[in-house]
């Protein structure tokens, strides 16, 4: 039986190996992912439309942003965002390709960041190295540092399974990954406090990506009804 301490134990572990292991690749992955938007119109009109919502309520954090990619693709349709990932040397990449953009690091688990300080989330496909029961505490995370009607934008691997890589693009790695349904995805935003407003899917781009099904939620964080006062 798992308890709390060992469990936050093993969640340190895979958040090192997840650092790590992106810390050894950083320059790779930026080369071979930086320009695959430019081949996934799904993805950019999704992001076409995230882009239309949070332009005038900003800023909008990349979460897990990696090379920068996304962050440069809204900011290029006007949006005042800025990434943040849990590799340093990922930041390094990010900041190196858009130098008018701002990275940092940072765990999706624990946002440095005030309660409802960002007008949007975007978080394209970075929830992948999360274990299956830990997907809501980042969930909550983006709920509390959004405000009231923010937006929050996550695309996933579909599937109900997982897998582990020891070795990439030739590099030692220490990677689990984990398919999440749009139902799992969606139950946990709905019990963090969010709305959903669409949910899609699509099939894998031949020869352009990994060979997955991919999701995509979007979700908004509704202000608690107000109640009606009973003074007379």
């Amino acid at each position: 039986m798992k308890t709390a301490h060992s469990e936050a134990a093993g969640a340190r572990q895979r958040w090192r190996s997840v650092r790590e292991s992106y810390d050894t690749i950083a320059a790779e992955y930026a080369r071979r992912i930086y320009p695959e938007l430019e081949d996934k119109p799904f993805d950019r009109d999704c992001l076409d439309c995230f882009a239309e919502r949070v332009r005038a309520i900003g800023p909008v954090c990349d979460l897990g942003c990696g090379p920068g990619h996304v962050a440069r693709y809204l900011r290029d349709r006007g949006v005042d965002v800025f990434g943040l990932d849990i590799s340093a040397a990922m930041v390094r990449e990010a900041s190196r390709l858009n130098p008018d953009i701002q990275f940092v690091e940072g765990n999706m688990e624990s946002l440095n960041m005030k309660s409802e300080t960002l007008g949007g989330i975007v978080s394209f496909y970075s929830i992948i190295h999360l274990d299956r029961e830990a997907l809501f505490k980042p969930m909550a995370e983006m709920w509390r540092v959004l405000r009231p009607n923010g937006f929050a934008l996550v695309a996933f691997h579909e599937g109900s399974g997982s897998i582990h890589s020891a070795e990439l693009w030739g590099h030692t790695v220490n990677l689990d990954a984990t398919f999440f349904t749009s139902l799992e995805i969606i139950g946990n935003l709905e019990r963090a406090g969010f709305q959903i407003d669409t949910a899609a899917e699509r099939d894998p781009y031949p020869e352009v990506e990994y060979q997955s099904r991919r999701g995509y939620i979007l979700a908004t964080k509704r202000p608690p009804s107000s109640t009606r006062s009973t003074d007379k």
